[in-house]
């Protein structure tokens, strides 16, 4: 696998947890539509579902979402993923 493709699956991952953290990364969530699913383009169809389903089930399995952990000086608060397993 290619160092590039590598780096798109990690980023990828990373947009899954924060999508996860912050209003879910299902496939009917505007979060998908928004925010994963643009990588599709880059990863193709089949890695870039492989991908998706694997790690946002790995997250779902493994991490519960604490709210609210941190507000800065704007007002916005902030939550955490908390490995349960």
């Amino acid at each position: 696998m290619k160092q590039e493709t590598r780096e798109q699956i990690e980023s990828l991952k990373g947009m899954i947890e924060s999508c996860f953290t912050y209003g879910g990364a299902d496939k009917d969530t505007w979060n998908f539509e928004r925010y994963i699913l643009p990588y599709k383009k880059e990863l193709g169809t089949k890695l870039f579902n492989y991908v998706h389903k694997e790690h946002n089930d790995y997250l779902k399995k493994n991490y519960a979402i604490k709210k609210n952990v941190y507000t800065d000086n704007e007002g916005c608060t902030y939550n955490e993923l908390i490995k349960i397993k």
